[in-house]
């Protein structure tokens, strides 16, 4: 098992970060190459774990770094500022991990933000609302009021997972990971009565008589007392980074433990087989597994290309040639990008894998602006690079 954020404490690059050359390994002699660039387009970030471009913007963004603080930053400038800090901790896999902007962030100034505190003795990880003073311009803005949306306790400092993600139906989308440690000793995975080891699917917008949310009355489990109400999908280990692509489908890249990294296509109620299953392949027991009533990857590798996997975006611009519509995702710990068509056909893989070289970095994220181009995060250096 990889932690997916512990590894940076004793990485050095063998070249300069800031003078990225791709490299490619044997591994990528049976597959169809795609030549990209990785070009600085941003810098001055400590250990990265979140980026986020406001809707139909391509200049300005907002970074989440791991200690705490909220960050704007401009494509292709040195300026950056810090618009909130908050009271984390950072143990292992916690800190401020995730955000997302509300559709009419324009409009409202909402942001929503995945970070974890201590309450007591106890791990928290808490989603919250907060407003921004100034949403159309970020280096003066100020963030203000706070808003409880969802708290829940982690019972290890590892798998907080950290993404939330507005979907097509103006849903937020919260991933939570089974909760640590290895191997699941909890059985959350399998377990739909706890929000860990879930996708969960609320209304933020309409808050209900007990609850800061309201749950869609067509989430799948909703009257149902196998699982919670707010469940979408379950059967997660840790699904640091997911992303929704031009036709709304939810693509999730879950990191793995012993052997092998999945990516998912999560659709309504499904089960994606944690810790029954580690993407395809029996785990507890390790034969003659339950696969009945389990969902399959659409993609996985093993450790020997890479051992912790950090989703990404489909690439909707046209300025590289072959990566346009395809899943650009990696590899936290071998820095390798990769790309997948999405199959049309969620029961069936991903046929190819484009190898797009072998970087220098630590990739803790990406990021994608308005214009569908694709941006990636070095979690050591904290300099953002775009795919050219």
């Amino acid at each position: 098992m990889v932690s997916k954020l512990g590894a940076a404490e004793d990485y050095k690059p063998e070249t300069d970060p800031g003078k990225l050359v791709a490299e490619f390994s044997s591994k990528d002699t049976s597959r169809e190459k795609i030549n990209i660039r990785l070009v600085e387009v941003a810098a001055g970030f400590a250990q990265p774990t979140d980026l986020q471009f406001p809707p139909k913007e391509d200049e300005y963004f907002l970074v989440a770094e791991k200690q705490g603080k909220l960050k704007w930053g401009k494509v292709n400038s040195k300026l950056t500022g810090v618009l909130l800090t908050l009271n984390v901790i950072s143990e292992g896999e916690e800190g401020l991990l995730g955000l997302a902007f509300h559709p009419d962030f324009a409009k409202n100034g909402k942001i929503y933000l995945n970070y974890t505190l201590k309450q007591g003795k106890k791990d928290i990880s808490r989603i919250a609302e907060w407003t921004l003073s100034q949403p159309k311009d970020l280096p003066n803005a100020k963030a203000e009021s706070e808003r409880v949306i969802m708290e829940v306790e982690q019972p290890y400092p590892n798998h907080n997972a950290g993404q939330i993600a507005f979907g097509p139906d103006r849903l937020l989308y919260v991933g939570w990971g089974d909760g640590g440690w290895m191997a699941d000793p909890r059985k959350n995975g399998q377990n739909p009565k706890t929000f860990l080891g879930s996708m969960l699917r609320i209304d933020v917008n309409s808050p209900s008589e007990k609850l800061p949310y309201s749950i869609p009355k067509d989430n799948p489990f909703v009257g149902d007392t196998c699982c919670a109400p707010e469940t979408f999908a379950y059967g997660l280990r840790n699904p640091w980074r997911y992303s929704f692509d031009p036709k709304g489908r939810l693509i999730l890249a879950d990191v793995g433990q012993d052997l092998w990294e999945e990516i998912d296509v999560i659709e309504k109620g499904k089960n994606y087989g944690w810790n029954t299953k580690e993407a395809s392949h029996c785990f507890d027991p390790k034969e003659k597994c339950k696969s009945e009533g389990l969902t399959d990857p659409i993609y996985e590798y093993g450790r020997e290309e890479g051992q912790s996997i950090t989703g990404g975006y489909v690439y909707s611009n046209s300025k590289v040639s072959g990566l346009t519509n395809k899943y650009v995702f990696g590899d936290f710990i071998t820095g390798r990008l990769w790309a997948i068509s999405i199959p049309e056909d969620t029961n069936s893989t991903a046929k190819t894998a484009y190898a797009l070289g072998k970087w220098p970095i630590l990739i803790s994220t990406f990021g994608r602006d308005h214009s569908g181009n694709v941006y990636v995060v070095d979690f050591a250096s904290g300099r953002i690079y775009k795919i050219e």
